[in-house]
Protein backbone atom coordinates (compact mmCIF):
# COMPACT_ATOMS: atom_id res chain seq x y z
CA UNK A 1 0.00 0.00 0.00
CA UNK A 2 1.03 3.55 -0.62
CA UNK A 3 1.72 5.89 2.27
CA UNK A 4 -1.37 7.95 1.33
CA UNK A 5 -3.61 4.87 1.53
CA UNK A 6 -2.19 3.89 4.90
CA UNK A 7 -2.79 7.43 6.17
CA UNK A 8 -6.43 7.23 5.03
CA UNK A 9 -6.90 4.00 6.99
CA UNK A 10 -5.13 5.33 10.09
CA UNK A 11 -7.21 8.52 10.02
CA UNK A 12 -10.39 6.52 9.51
CA UNK A 13 -9.49 4.32 12.48
CA UNK A 14 -8.99 7.40 14.64
CA UNK A 15 -12.31 8.88 13.48
CA UNK A 16 -14.12 5.68 14.44
CA UNK A 17 -12.41 5.56 17.84
CA UNK A 18 -13.35 9.20 18.49
CA UNK A 19 -17.00 8.59 17.61
CA UNK A 20 -17.06 5.45 19.75
CA UNK A 21 -15.53 7.20 22.75
CA UNK A 22 -18.31 9.83 22.61
CA UNK A 23 -20.96 7.17 23.18
CA UNK A 24 -22.32 7.23 26.71
CA UNK A 25 -22.58 4.05 28.72
CA UNK A 26 -23.28 1.90 25.65
CA UNK A 27 -22.87 -1.39 27.54
CA UNK A 28 -25.45 -0.67 30.22
CA UNK A 29 -27.90 1.52 28.33
CA UNK A 30 -30.28 -0.86 26.58
CA UNK A 31 -32.74 2.00 25.97
CA UNK A 32 -30.35 4.19 24.02
CA UNK A 33 -31.85 6.13 21.15
CA UNK A 34 -29.91 7.49 18.21
CA UNK A 35 -31.21 9.34 15.22
CA UNK A 36 -30.95 7.06 12.21
CA UNK A 37 -29.51 9.86 10.09
CA UNK A 38 -26.56 10.28 12.48
CA UNK A 39 -25.76 6.59 12.27
CA UNK A 40 -26.19 6.57 8.49
CA UNK A 41 -23.83 9.54 8.06
CA UNK A 42 -21.18 7.89 10.19
CA UNK A 43 -21.36 4.67 8.22
CA UNK A 44 -21.40 6.53 4.91
CA UNK A 45 -18.25 8.44 5.86
CA UNK A 46 -16.50 5.20 6.78
CA UNK A 47 -17.42 3.54 3.48
CA UNK A 48 -16.27 6.56 1.44
CA UNK A 49 -12.88 6.62 3.17
CA UNK A 50 -12.43 2.86 2.80
CA UNK A 51 -13.28 3.12 -0.90
CA UNK A 52 -10.56 5.77 -1.32
CA UNK A 53 -7.96 3.51 0.25
CA UNK A 54 -9.04 0.35 -1.58
CA UNK A 55 -9.91 1.67 -5.05
CA UNK A 56 -6.57 0.66 -6.59
CA UNK A 57 -6.63 -2.81 -5.07
CA UNK A 58 -10.17 -4.15 -5.53
CA UNK A 59 -13.22 -3.83 -7.76
CA UNK A 60 -16.56 -3.38 -6.04
CA UNK A 61 -19.84 -4.76 -7.32
CA UNK A 62 -23.28 -3.48 -6.42
CA UNK A 63 -24.65 -7.02 -6.33
CA UNK A 64 -26.12 -8.12 -3.01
Amino acid sequence: MKKEEIEILVNLRQKIITKFSKLRDYKNNTNAIMKEIEHARSLHDVVIELDKALKNHVTFSDKK
